[in-house]
């Protein structure tokens, strides 16, 4: 795995797309320029971030693809295995109810770019139900070493497809609580083998959400 280190950036992902060739690459930075979240939302810094993407051929994977971002939101919360870090279903970080981190996956031709964001410290956030990891900012080395840590659990599971769904539901906030969706809301039943959010709607039906535009009601 390439790395690259960075004080701020244009963007980790476009930077780890243009680099990758046959080797995997990660790109780690504490800033982003036009960084992007989840459903193209904009990215905002917090006063101390992290911003990193990993990318890779897609033949190296052994994964379901969509079992990618689920995997990668996993696998912070064991690198950081001493904090109080739950899942949001599919990919968001949550510490005391509030989001502090996210995950976003590209697929472009036959590349995988993810892209993780996280708040290591924010004095004032700027967005409501955001937060951070620390009250305090951290030293720069101990971030960097926690994203490739990141990354190479990562590149590890996927290329031996070794995702543990019920690893991953044993840090999920998400399933017993009714959520809002675009179509309706619904109770949060269960994690499907795919990935997929089984909710049971307000008029009885099963129905499997595979789109990440859910906000939780309880």
């Amino acid at each position: 795995m390439k790395a690259f280190f960075f004080d701020s950036i244009y963007n980790t992902q476009e930077f780890a797309l243009e680099e990758l060739n046959s080797e995997p690459i990660l790109v780690i930075s504490f800033h982003q320029e036009k960084g992007k979240g989840t459903s193209n939302r904009t990215w905002l810094n917090a006063d101390q971030s992290l911003a990193c993407s990993l990318a890779f051929n897609k033949d190296d994977s052994k994964l379901d693809e969509t079992l990618i971002p689920l995997l990668s939101g996993l696998c912070f919360t064991e690198v950081l295995s001493e904090l109080p870090i739950f899942l949001k279903w599919p990919n968001d970080l949550i510490v005391n109810d509030l989001k502090v981190g996210g995950v976003l996956v590209q697929r472009v031709e036959e590349k995988i770019c993810i892209g993780i964001g996280i708040n290591y410290f924010w004095k004032n956030p700027e967005v409501p139900n955001a937060g951070a990891l620390f009250t305090e900012a951290q030293e720069q080395e101990l971030i960097k070493d926690h994203a490739i840590k990141w990354a190479e659990k990562v590149y590890e599971s996927i290329t031996k497809n070794s995702f543990s769904l019920e690893r991953y539901k044993a840090k999920l906030q998400t399933l017993g609580k009714i959520v809002e969706y675009p179509e309706g809301r619904g109770w949060a039943e269960d994690i499907n083998e795919n990935g997929s959010l089984r909710i049971k709607t307000t008029e009885g039906e099963i129905i499997n959400l595979t789109s990440p535009l859910i906000s939780e009601v309880n």
